[in-house]
């Protein structure tokens, strides 16, 4: 048989366990929601949802120097239809009409290429400038032509150069490839709209996404 002296000790023993039994049911669980995820789910121009971590706006050279020309060449970064989705794109906005703004030359912020060019992008109207892509292509931020402006010219003919830019998550998915067409001149091609100082420049004509009249409303918001 136990001592007294022993039985008092069990039962000490016993009552400081069910103790911290009683205090460990009481600690908070740890559940999914209290997780921070900053993964975000994307969805690609195909319709297919695919995790990323986290959409980032590049320069279609940036794009290369992070993930590789063969990668960008799977995109299509180097072989792009932009000429014809810049075609479509003009007949779309021909159905608005031609109604010109009055203070079509007030520049709206200015980008600089890697070549030290600076870059205006103008009121313009609906023909050409902020007015003509902000809406139709839903292009309202500033950073996106910027992005795109960072790089070199990917094209040159004549006073006529372009440059690209890509919207995509970490894992190199493109969700979406911008085209920013710039008239580097004092007048626009037509001759239509000139600037009396010559040594000022047009600046971006159109901005657009490839394959699409309208770009990603995410665009705007990276």
């Amino acid at each position: 048989m136990r001592s007294p002296k022993t039985r008092r000790i069990a039962l000490v023993a016993a009552a400081a366990l069910t103790s911290a039994t009683m205090v460990a049911s009481a600690a908070p669980t740890a559940v999914a929601a209290d997780v921070p995820d900053d993964t975000v789910s994307v969805t690609t121009p195909q319709g297919e949802e695919v995790a990323g971590s986290g959409l980032m706006l590049s320069s279609d050279e940036q794009f290369v120097q992070q993930f590789g020309a063969e990668k960008a060449r799977a995109h299509g970064i180097s072989e792009d239809d932009a000429e014809q989705t810049e075609k479509n794109a003009a007949a779309n906005d021909a159905i608005l009409g031609d109604a010109r703004a009055t203070h079509w030359s007030v520049r709206k912020f200015v980008g600089t290429d890697a070549d030290g060019r600076h870059i205006p992008t103008r009121q313009g109207n609906r023909e050409f400038g902020w007015v003509h892509f902000s809406g139709p292509h839903n292009i309202k931020s500033s950073k996106v032509i910027k992005t795109a402006l960072s790089e070199h010219p990917e094209k040159k003919q004549g006073h006529r150069l372009e440059y690209g830019a890509v919207l995509h998550n970490g894992l190199g998915l493109i969700l979406a490839r911008v085209r920013v067409i710039v008239q580097y001149h004092w007048e626009t091609k037509d001759h239509k709209y000139k600037l009396a100082d010559h040594s000022e420049k047009i600046g971006v004509i159109t901005a657009f996404c490839q394959g699409t009249n309208r770009c990603p409303n995410a665009l705007n918001e990276v």
